[in-house]
């Protein structure tokens, strides 16, 4: 199939993976100040610690942006509102001990996984050797990663669901396969069940699960960047769903079992999209749109709600992108991709201390 280089943020994402901000940012470089993107920090930042632990020479992937006009009714009225747009992917996952995070990098004209300490010092180390890869998890006893990879050429090239072995070998198992793309693979508690969403790249995307034992597939509902909520025995994922006659996407939750699909987090000016369960439950980390003001450009933050979908909390505010947020194990920490600190609009992976804003 031909894949668009732009889908709307609920068609999942651009599948072309871009080593910079995007074209976006750059053009907005041009009318903001070149200081408030070089800015490591943004003065609502004060006082949160942030650490950068890549450089600009790991040619980090990270998501690409755009805008899009469209309109939406506010009472009596229609108003217009720039949609920011951008691609969904997983582009870091970090190990479940929490010593390691996985990344998605360029070199030699290929995108493939890389493994670094959490704790710096040793190099990345090249994990698979593929020619486009890109949505990753570990599993959830960390010996395993579960990718998607670009096969075939032309039209009919298209995303299939594999797994390699976190430390050692290069034996790559197909997990699953077919004419559509599969991507954003999550393992389920018990490693038996792995989710994914599948499509065919138009932005008609649904969940599926394969059993790993029996090979079984089953298709549940609309949506994509599933996300498995803890204690629930899989029962119960969070997934992003187009919102109605629109580009913006939604936060929602699905029981398997039951059949039941609860909205929980949407906006009329905004999207949202990757969200995350905290460790201990309680919190969802988002990827959410930020609109433009005056000192600032529409550009992706991180947000944090509670569990039922109240209480957001803006907890980046840079003006380059922040995305693709994981929590680390002990729930006090996440990591996640950014493009703050250049103007080249480089990604590098940073680690944000957020204990001040959990309850």
């Amino acid at each position: 199939m031909k894949l668009q280089n732009f889908l709307t943020i609920a068609g999942i994402c651009t599948l072309l993976l871009l080593p910079t901000g995007c074209d976006l940012l750059q053009q907005q470089q041009q009318i903001y100040s070149q200081e408030i993107f070089t800015n490591l920090t943004a003065p609502e930042e004060g006082g949160v610690k942030f650490t950068q632990l890549t450089k600009e020479s790991d040619i980090i992937k990270g998501p690409a942006t755009r805008l899009k006009t469209e309109t939406y009714q506010q009472g009596n009225t229609i108003q217009k509102t720039d949609v920011l747009m951008w691609n969904t992917a997983t582009f870091l996952s970090i190990s479940p001990d929490g010593k390691k995070f996985t990344f998605l990098a360029s070199n030699n004209n290929s995108t493939n996984l890389y493994i670094r300490s959490t704790e710096g010092g040793a190099a990345a180390i090249q994990r698979t050797f593929r020619n486009d890869v890109f949505d990753f998890a570990y599993s959830p006893d960390g010996k395993s990663l579960a990718f998607s990879d670009r096969v075939g050429v032309g039209n009919s090239a298209n995303y299939n669901v594999y797994k390699i072995d976190v430390n050692r070998g290069n034996a790559v198992r197909q997990l699953a396969s077919s004419t559509v793309d599969e991507i954003n693979p999550v393992f389920s508690d018990d490693s038996k069940t792995l989710f994914y969403s599948k499509g065919n790249g138009s932005g008609n995307y649904s969940l599926w699960s394969l059993d790993l034992n029996t090979g079984l597939q089953t298709q549940y509902s609309e949506g994509f960047n599933p996300c498995v909520v803890p204690n629930t025995k899989s029962s119960e994922l969070f997934l992003c769903r187009r919102a109605k006659n629109s580009s913006r996407t939604e936060v929602w939750k699905v029981n398997i079992e039951t059949g039941s699909e609860t909205q929980y987090i949407t906006d009329q000016r905004r999207s949202f999209s990757s969200p995350k369960v905290s460790p201990d439950g309680k919190y969802i980390l988002v990827t959410g749109s930020t609109p433009k003001s005056e000192s600032r450009p529409s550009n992706l933050d991180l947000y944090l709600f509670k569990s039922d979908g109240t209480g957001e909390t803006q907890l980046t505010f840079h003006p380059g992108t922040d995305a693709s947020a994981v929590w680390a194990p002990n729930g006090k920490e996440i990591y996640f991709i950014s493009s703050r600190g250049n103007v080249t609009n480089e990604y590098n992976v940073w680690r944000m201390n957020v204990e001040q804003f959990l309850n």
